[in-house]
């Protein structure tokens, strides 16, 4: 460690975390190691009348142990050598204390490497991750101690937030994913830390100082600062080819101001290309000098401090395209946004989408995440050029730190200044600049993939508990132009009891011959609803349905359409999960199945694609699969959850999804009810391969035995409600309590008597007699109180929007009021369907302090119209409660 920066330095002693501390400031130790020896005997004599203190200290300190280092209170520097002993013989410590100190002085290069880091002069502690947990997400310690043991007995976000909320302060399913998502990030960030002190400690090049600093390190950033001095040049650098001529010691020389003076002269080899003249050595001395700096802790420190500080501005810019480019766009295919990381790039109406930043500046800290993710994609594919524009305030005061730290001590003479200003220059311009605008970009990158990936899970989450539409009969249309439009027509169960193609758009056919096909098929099989895809063609074929109820073919009175999402439907139709549902129907067909379905029981149906696919959120294509895969599953999991499955009934890809299960696992399920016949209580569950404890008390919750599927009756009513087994006894209790019958659960004066014993009783006291957590009782209370077959996603109010007539773009002016429904959300606004051939789009300026969710029913004006590229701005009016059975234009 560095005597000139009078750096603070460790020595560990036993393994039971004891050591001794010194710190001493800059000119103490340049008096040399009599002056330090005689200060640390003295201190020694008065050390040994303190064992008393020292005792109750070791008694204190050994139960603050954390990781092998322990958080000491520093005495206040000052002109003695201070010295800090715990748990350990005071003359050993001491004798060990010189023996380093020597060491020390003997081996100054050594110490520099370590020199560097401030916080060095107040020692941290090495954090748990239930600690760090609570500040970086703010939530109370013991809630963050309750999270990590929970997290780390694999216990399951949705069984957390229904049966264990009373350890968690009621976070909600979606705080509680973030904090998931920053647990795994502390986890992470501890391995890391692990590893690189296990490997540096292999190489003996970091001292136990160094080693507990990158223990204490709380953000990776501040890990790889730390990291940065122990990790070698490339064997090709301009560094390291200047080590290979043996100028380091010079460099270091001329960096630290040691002497004799570097005299350049003498340093000249004639005899050597690289070194025969001055210019050269110079050179090569410049490029040990930049390295050094560009890995020193302090200055990286700093650098990401200052970058906080100043203002930063990111500039976009339109690239400057070939002829050849600008050819090749005219003549590409036009491709939809969701396709575009395909053939996007050379679609000329996708550079349109992108044109708010052709001349574009912004304060990094000012930027949105959609306006980052924008950026991105139309840089990556080269629409637009982006750079940082960084002020020489941020220049001069890095310069500033760094002449501090190495040009305020040693021989000063004008080389060595000749040599700092010209290392600096080509540090700052080849490594501390570059460095900041990774770090910057980065930064940005991470929180737009957060918050794009927040977007599409909160999204995706009103989709899946949309409101499913049982007891009818649905016709799916998968539109197309030449192939037609595939049709499929489904019971109020689902199963499928037609299939074809309708050629409406086809040449020299009558689309009112293929009208009269229509109507024939829905009367045939007493069909009233009919699913539109919202693919190829949708536009089209929804013209042609409005043509169709204008004319009188199809009855207004009694049909109506709606339009359904079809993402991800072609991928579902070409999977392994279609062939074996459907191992003889036709890819085109199954796609009209999947559409009719999503009406049918949203829920059921999207969870056999990939959340990815299913394409209702903020340019979630370019976030890493594995991430937004690992965050969407979550969310499946925990709508699957909080829906509920009967067992007996429920498909493999329904059962994967609830919490607990696995694939496997749901698999081994389904295989055992086949050959054993339908489960007749939750807890014979247990008797399934692969099911043990843990795992049934995860999933139990979220399964139920319907008497339906065993015939009408069931041993235990409460393996069809809420209540936990755990719970079941406290649940008989309370039904003993009101003097009810186990099987009257569900019944309207069941409900109505706990209803009347809830008002009625002290919930304190029952929670004192039952000897339970008031958040568990209100669980048991609030499952006896429900009815047993009602499905929870009513309570949403989030039905399908039907229609029975469009109106087209051309028709709409400003000013104009219509009625729609949202369809995506995303941090700029909300899309709306509002019956013509694209979304409108409500911005977040528009807004009037309200909030939308998807299928959310809006009364919105219009402020703009461009029917050339097919944009329309709404401004949010009113949100209606009840549901429209048809869009309005007045």
């Amino acid at each position: 460690m560095s005597s000139n920066n009078g750096k603070s330095l460790e020595l560990h002693g036993t393994v039971s975390s004891s050591f001794a501390k010194f710190k001493w400031p800059t000119k103490q130790v340049n008096q040399g190691d009599q002056a330090v020896e005689k200060q640390i005997n003295s201190r020694r004599e008065k050390n040994n009348t303190e064992k008393t203190k020292s005792k109750k200290r070791k008694d204190l300190l050994s139960n603050n142990v954390v990781n092998d280092a322990v958080e000491e209170r520093l005495e206040p520097p000052g002109n003695d050598v201070i010295l800090i002993e715990n748990d350990a013989d005071d003359a050993n410590n001491t004798s060990r204390a010189e023996t380093q100190i020597n060491n020390t002085f003997n081996n100054n290069n050594e110490s520099r490497v370590t020199a560097g880091r401030s916080s060095f002069w107040a020692r941290r502690k090495v954090w748990t991750i239930d600690e760090l947990l609570a500040e970086t997400t703010a939530i109370e310690p013991t809630a963050a101690r309750n999270i990590v043991q929970l997290f780390e007995k694999e216990n399951t976000i949705p069984f957390i937030c229904r049966y264990r909320r009373d350890l968690i302060n009621h976070l909600e399913p979606e705080r509680l994913r973030e904090i998931k998502s920053t647990y795994m990030e502390i986890v992470n960030l501890r391995k890391k830390a692990e590893t690189i002190v296990s490997q540096l400690a292999k190489e003996n090049t970091i001292n136990e100082e160094i080693r507990t600093e990158m223990l204490c390190a709380k953000t990776p950033e501040e890990l790889e600062f730390l990291f940065a001095p122990y990790k070698p040049a490339s064997k090709g650098s301009l560094a390291e080819r200047a080590k290979a001529l043996g100028l380091e010691q010079f460099a270091d020389r001329l960096l630290y101001g040691d002497p004799p003076e570097v005299i350049l002269k003498q340093l000249v080899n004639s005899k050597i290309p690289e070194m025969d003249d001055e210019e050269k050595v110079l050179t090569g001395i410049c490029h040990i000098i930049s390295h050094n700096i560009s890995k020193h802790t302090g200055v990286l420190e700093e650098l990401r401090k200052l970058q906080h500080c100043h203002r930063i501005t990111l500039k976009s810019s339109k690239t400057k395209q070939s002829s050849k480019e600008k050819n090749d766009k005219t003549t590409s295919a036009s491709t939809s946004d969701s396709d575009y990381q395909k053939a996007g790039h050379n679609n000329k109406n996708d550079e349109s989408k992108y044109e708010h930043y052709f001349e574009f500046q912004a304060d990094v800290r000012q930027l949105k995440p959609h306006q980052v993710l924008a950026i991105n994609r139309a840089e990556k594919l080269k629409f637009l050029t982006v750079k940082l524009l960084i002020a020489d305030y941020l220049k001069n005061d890095i310069k500033r730190y760094v002449r501090s730290i190495f040009m305020a001590d040693g021989l000063q003479y004008p080389l060595r200044t000749q040599v700092f200003e010209r290392a600096f220059e080509e540090c700052y311009q080849k490594k501390l600049q570059p460095l900041l605008c990774r770090q910057i970009r980065s930064d940005l990158n991470e929180k737009a993939k957060k918050a794009s990936i927040d977007v599409f899970g909160k999204n995706l989450k009103q989709l899946l508990l949309m409101s499913p539409l049982k007891g009818e009969r649905i016709l799916g249309i998968d539109p197309g132009f030449t192939n037609g439009c595939k049709y499929a027509l489904i019971s109020e169960t689902a199963d499928v009891l037609e299939t074809g193609v309708l050629y409406p758009h086809r040449r020299n056919t009558d689309p009112e011959e293929i009208g009269e096909q229509l109507a024939k098929i829905l009367l045939r099989h007493k069909c009233k609803l009919i699913a539109l895809g919202n693919g190829t063609a949708c536009r089209e074929t929804e013209f042609w349905l409005s043509k169709l109820f204008e004319i009188g073919i199809l009855d207004d009175e009694e049909v109506r359409y709606s339009i359904v999402s079809e993402q991800g439907a072609s991928i579902y139709s070409c999977s392994d999960i279609a062939r074996k549902e459907f191992p003889r129907m036709d890819t085109n067909h199954i796609s009209a199945v999947s559409i009719a379905r999503r009406l049918n029981d949203p829920l059921s149906e999207y969870v056999k694609i990939e959340p990815r696919h299913i394409g209702v959120g903020m340019y979630q294509h370019d976030i890493g699969e594995k991430l937004l895969n690992e965050t969407l599953s979550e969310v499946v999991s925990e709508c699957v959850s909080y829906v509920g499955v009967d067992i007996n009934t429920a498909s493999l890809s329904v059962l994967k999804h609830i919490a607990g299960l696995t694939e496997k696992k749901a698999d081994k399920i389904i295989e055992h009810r086949l050959e054993n016949g339908p489960f007749r209580t939750r807890k014979d569950l247990l008797s399934v391969k692969s099911i043990g404890e843990k795992t049934f008390v995860q999933c139990a919750g979220f399964i139920r035995i319907d008497p339906r599927s065993l015939g009408g009756s069931i041993d235990n009513l409460l393996d069809c409600t809420w209540v936990h087994p755990e719970s079941y006894i406290i649940a008989k209790k309370i039904i003993s309590k009101c003097k009810l019958n186990l099987k009257d659960i569900g019944s309207k004066d069941f409900i109505k008597k706990i209803t009347e014993f809830i008002d009625k009783c002290d919930i304190n006291e029952l929670t004192d007699t039952f000897n339970i957590p008031k958040e568990r009782l209100e669980i048991v209370f609030q499952a006896l109180q429900r009815e047993l077959f009602k499905d929870y996603r009513s309570e949403f109010d989030k039905k399908p929007l039907f229609k029975q007539g469009l109106t087209r773009i051309t028709e709409l002016s400003v000013g104009d009021v219509v009625t729609g429904a949202v369809t995506n959300l995303t941090h700029f606004g909300a899309f709306v369907d509002i019956g013509v051939e694209c979304d409108g789009l409500i911005h977040v300026s528009k807004m009037n302090n309200m909030k939308v969710n998807i299928g959310d029913r809006v009364v919105t004006s219009i402020v703009q119209v461009d029917k050339q590229r097919k944009r329309i701005g709404l401004r949010l009016e009113e949100i209606v409660t009840e549901t429209d059975t048809s869009f309005t234009l007045v």
